[in-house]
């Protein structure tokens, strides 16, 4: 009799959370996995377990104890939630301990951060010749304590290096790509990222799309599908060769597949409002703000308008040479999703 592995996921409602669960409920040995599933609505809970085969645990981050009983319970733990809650991730390592006490297991936890944890303040005047390698563990150690991020991620090192976990740090770069999954048909999973609909929201808002400065600097790129594949392609190499895959001070997975600059994604945005016919005449040419009031008006905060004018300049090497990822969507890609992202949001915010 096969032994089930015991699966807990976090932010299984959201892009890359739902993406990851679609592709663990479809995978080979999806029989053999005994999935759990934080969620904060009961109603969409009903449908993971009904439709899915989900076990729905319904709650929040902010409830400590059912995560960290969550955890305890689990082989694996992958947290897909907020990278910057860390009483959860607390949690969810109070939980992993208990079960490496008792039992003597190592479980494992797939956290995800993001390579915000790299980013300057160039407010889109140059472009960075900074390039972070994964691969280089004196230059993944140089990142500041203080950056975005560590403040979760470096406990999660910790709890590695201590013994009772073997944790892995998955940090996409800006995702795109309009997810398409059984979980968002179902309506249960959200199929949006950030930073483009975000920058798309703004222009439809403002006639116009926007940069910040010149927009010089830019950030490396990932679609949502290559995305979820380096979650399940990691999990399984986890389970058939841990040996061969880093893990604590050497688990950082930088995720990216190209670059592009912030200018071109604002013109990309402008080329999407003439095609969808939101925008007549000519492209119409990026707002730059300039100005702290500017960005915080405009993007909401200034602290956003900062990243949106960063730069973030890294290599996924570790995933390539150690995993065996080979993303497929390329910057070309990235281009041609802008005018669907763009429709999307446009169709939903008409709603």
């Amino acid at each position: 009799m096969t032994t089930k592995t015991s699966i807990f996921l976090t932010g299984a409602t959201g892009y890359i959370g739902g993406a990851v669960l679609t592709r663990l409920l479809t995978h080979p040995r999806a029989p053999n996995f005994d999935i759990t599933a934080l969620v904060r609505s009961e109603t969409k809970g009903k449908v993971l377990q009904e439709k899915f085969g989900v076990r729905p645990l319904v709650g929040s981050l902010q409830d400590a104890d059912k995560i960290t009983a969550a955890s305890e319970n689990a082989n694996v733990v992958i947290n897909t939630a907020d990278c910057d809650d860390l009483p959860s991730a607390e949690a969810i390592l109070a939980g992993m301990k208990a079960r490496h006490d008792k039992t003597g297991e190592v479980p494992v936890l797939i956290h995800t951060s993001g390579t915000a944890m790299l980013i300057d303040d160039a407010r889109g005047a140059y472009r960075s010749e900074t390039i972070y390698d994964d691969m280089n563990l004196e230059q993944v150690k140089s990142i500041p304590p203080s950056a975005l991020h560590r403040h979760v991620d470096i406990p999660i090192v910790d709890a590695d290096v201590a013994g009772y976990v073997r944790a892995y740090i998955v940090a996409p770069s800006m995702i795109y790509g309009a997810a398409k999954n059984a979980l968002v048909d179902a309506g249960v999973a959200n199929p949006f990222s950030i930073a483009v609909p975000g920058m798309v929201r703004v222009a439809i808002k403002r006639g116009r799309p926007m940069v910040i400065g010149e927009g010089k600097s830019g950030w490396p790129i990932v679609h949502i599908n290559d995305t979820a594949e380096f979650y399940i392609q990691l999990f399984d190499a986890i389970s058939a060769r841990p040996d061969t895959v880093g893990h604590g001070e050497e688990g950082l997975y930088f995720l990216e597949n190209g670059e592009s600059p912030w200018s071109a994604v604002a013109r990309s945005i402008g080329r999407a409002m003439v095609a969808t016919g939101v925008v007549s005449g000519p492209e119409p040419e990026p707002e730059s703000l300039t100005t702290s009031e500017q960005m915080a008006e405009v993007c909401g905060s200034e602290f956003r308008g900062r990243i949106l004018g960063s730069n973030c300049r890294c290599k996924a090497r570790r995933a390539r040479a150690q995993v065996g990822w080979k993303p497929k969507f390329e910057v070309d890609d990235f281009n041609a999703s802008t005018e669907e992202d763009f429709r999307k949001v446009f169709e939903a915010e008409k709603k």
